[in-house]
């Protein structure tokens, strides 16, 4: 299949070929990865990468996700207070940094949504030029517009698997159609919204990879992703194979090829087993990669979604593999 052939394979969404793409190794992948750079490179954002900053600001959570270890792992449930999350903000930006991703459990707890509301202001108050981006779960959308109303201009939430009864059977506590009521409320409150999938995930097919890209394509997203299935050790899945890393890729090479214009972060899950892993990502065409160095060190641990060993890089590593990917660090994209 040629580059013409891929792109047409992909963006008219033939099924068939897309699962035949998504089991490309060797010269195949190669191939896809160089179309895929071609289309980023010949995007809104070119060869530049948005470096961002991560705070993990609470790891308390209200859900019962099968593939996650958030408050199993016998480790202190904690939320940051105010003072530490703008403190943690104000070193950051004081160093050069300008997008921050404030993560956390879920928690619909009005003090909590306020407080980081709260926080959002304060720090927009300091640097008026900062990018702030949350990713906290489902909320009501009143908590939504609040948030929206502080300053923060983009939200994160996966919807991890678009299949209703695969998405019970590995977030029994949710619904698909209340995770993407959720995202359409923060498309219609003006959020740079960003979704997206766990590849790997245990009962996953192929064809639920190709349902995910659907769904991907009919939401107006201006951030798309996909992580790789990492079996956390107090989880219900801690048994399960972790997720193949050239599937992974080739999702993300097809994500690219699919929304030209999207922010697509090469994420640490990608790493884990995978020495090259995140610089494979940007290969295969994402632009975007996190730094871990915002969440207090004495705490990181207890933040526990994938592996308790999971791989948490600092600015030098980001920087190099930007930069050794023929790409240019930039604060913010959007």
């Amino acid at each position: 299949m040629n580059g013409q052939e891929l792109t047409e394979n992909i963006r008219t969404l033939n099924k068939e070929k897309i699962k035949e793409i998504l089991l490309y190794k060797n010269q195949q992948q190669e191939e896809l990865f160089s179309v895929a750079r071609e289309i980023r490179q010949n995007g809104k954002f070119g060869n530049n990468a948005e470096l961002r900053s991560v705070i993990e600001i609470s790891n308390l959570c209200t859900q019962k996700c099968r593939y996650c270890g958030m408050g199993r792992n016998g480790k202190e449930i904690y939320t940051l207070s105010n003072e530490v999350i703008i403190d943690r903000i104000t070193n950051l930006a004081k160093m050069g940094r300008r997008t921050f991703l404030l993560q956390s459990g879920e928690n619909q707890n009005q003090k909590f949504v306020e407080d980081i509301a709260y926080c959002c202001r304060e720090a927009i108050k300091k640097f008026p030029d900062i990018k702030i981006i949350l990713c906290m779960g489902n909320l009501e959308k009143e908590q939504y517009k609040l948030l929206k109303d502080s300053g923060a201009t983009r939200y994160i939430l996966k919807f991890e698997t678009s299949n209703a009864e695969h998405h019970k059977r590995v977030r029994p506590s949710d619904s698909i159609e209340h995770r993407l009521s959720c995202i359409q409320s923060l498309i219609d409150l003006g959020f740079q919204t960003g979704s997206g999938n766990i590849v790997g995930l245990p009962y996953q097919t192929l064809d639920n990879l190709v349902d995910d890209l659907v769904l991907i394509d009919k939401l107006n997203l201006a951030m798309v992703s996909a992580t790789k299935f990492i079996p956390n050790e107090f989880s219900e899945f801690k048994d399960f194979p972790a997720g193949d890393i050239d599937i992974t890729l080739n999702f993300l090479a097809i994500l690219r090829i699919l929304k030209p214009d999207c922010l697509i972060p090469s994420t640490t899950s990608l790493s884990t087993g995978h020495t090259d892993g995140q610089k494979r990502g940007l290969e295969a065409g994402c632009n975007t990669v996190t730094i871990h160095d915002g969440t207090p060190k004495e705490l990181e641990e207890n933040y526990s979604i994938y592996s308790e060993k999971r791989f948490s890089p600092g600015e030098e590593f980001c920087r190099k593999i930007v930069l050794d990917s023929d790409m240019v660090p930039q604060v913010y994209l959007i």
